[in-house]
C-alpha cells in the first residue's frame, strides 16, 4: 500500500479508538450480535483471528467473553498496533500480534488453526480480487465447522439506496456532535476532518473510480456469492443496517498441517491453491 494511503489510516488510530463506538452507527450492536450467532460455549478453548483488528475493540470483547480463548490481532498499521497493545495488555500471552496487510501471507505466522475469523470495517479497503482471495484463504484456514463473520460497509441493491446510506452516515456524525463531551471534542474534530475527506471521496465523487485503500464498497449480494464460491456453507446476511452488513459463512477448512516442533507448536499451513 502506498505511503500516502498508510498515513491516512495511521493518523486515525487514536481517534478511531476513542470515537468509533460513538460515530459509527450500531457499532456495538453489530459486534455484539456475533455472540448471538456463534455456537461456542463460553468455556471453550477457541482460537480467533481478527482481520484488520485496529485498536482491538472486538478482540477485547471476544477474549473477555471466552476466558479460555486465544486471539490473533492482524493489521498493517503500527499506530493501531500500539493502540491495540495498550487495550489488550490485560490478556497477556492470549493475544498474538501479526503486523501485515491482509493481502500478504500472514497465515504462515499462525501456530493454530482458528475456530472463528472476524473482521470489522476492514475488508472493504481491498480490491475486488483481494476480497475474493481473502475469503478463499479464510475458508482454507478454518477448523472444521469454523465460523467466518465479516461486519463491513457494503453496497445495497440500488445506487440510490447506496447513496442514501452514505448520506445517512454523514448526518449521523454531524448530529452526534451535540452529545460529545468537552474532553472528547478534540477527538471528534479530528474524526470530522478525516470524515470530510471520506464524504468528498464517497458522496461528492461517488462516480469517480476508486483506488486501492479507498472505500471499495461491493454489493453484499456479491460478497455472499464469493463466500459460497470459496466453499462456505450456510452463508447469509444476519444484520443489515444502512451501509453496514454482517455476513456469515461456516467453513470446513482444506488445509494440511504439520507440527514440526512440539515445544513451540510450529505449524506449517499448506493452503490449497484455488482457481
Amino acid at each position: 500500500m502506498e505511503q500516502i494511503e498508510k498515513e491516512r489510516f495511521f493518523t486515525m488510530a487514536e481517534t478511531y479508538d476513542a470515537m468509533a463506538q460513538t460515530l459509527v452507527p450500531m457499532y456495538d450492536m453489530l459486534q455484539n450480535e456475533i455472540f448471538n450467532i456463534v455456537p461456542f460455549d463460553k468455556h471453550q478453548k477457541i482460537t480467533v483471528i481478527d482481520l484488520g483488528a485496529g485498536s482491538g475493540i472486538l478482540l477485547e470483547k471476544i477474549l473477555s467473553l471466552y476466558p479460555n480463548s486465544t486471539g490473533y490481532w492482524i493489521d498493517f498499521s503500527d499506530a493501531f498496533l500500539d493502540a491495540a497493545k495498550d487495550r489488550l495488555h490485560k490478556f497477556n500471552d492470549r493475544v498474538s500480534y501479526i503486523l501485515s496487510p491482509l493481502e500478504d501471507d500472514w497465515q504462515i505466522q499462525l501456530k493454530r488453526r482458528p475456530d472463528l475469523i472476524t473482521s470489522v470495517s476492514a475488508i472493504h479497503h481491498l480490491e475486488h480480487e483481494g476480497k475474493i482471495a481473502l475469503y478463499n484463504k479464510s475458508y482454507n484456514l478454518l477448523n472444521n465447522n469454523g465460523w467466518f463473520i465479516n461486519i463491513d460497509e457494503m453496497k445495497t441493491l440500488t445506487q440510490e439506496a447506496y447513496k442514501n446510506s452514505l448520506v445517512y452516515w454523514v448526518k449521523f456524525v454531524d448530529n452526534a456532535r451535540e452529545g460529545i463531551t468537552d474532553e472528547l471534542m478534540d477527538y471528534y474534530n479530528k474524526w470530522k476532518n478525516h470524515f470530510d475527506n471520506w464524504r468528498v471521496r464517497n458522496i461528492e465523487n461517488i462516480d469517480t473510480p476508486k483506488i486501492k485503500g479507498d472505500d471499495l464498497h461491493e454489493s453484499f449480494l456479491n460478497q455472499i456469492r464469493w463466500l459460497q464460491e470459496a466453499g462456505f456453507k450456510n452463508v447469509d446476511v444476519f444484520v443489515k443496517y444502512h451501509l453496514w452488513c454482517l455476513i456469515v459463512g461456516i467453513g470446513i477448512g482444506d488445509v494440511a498441517t504439520e507440527v514440526t516442533d512440539s515445544s513451540n507448536l510450529k505449524v506449517i499451513l499448506l493452503l490449497k491453491q484455488l482457481t
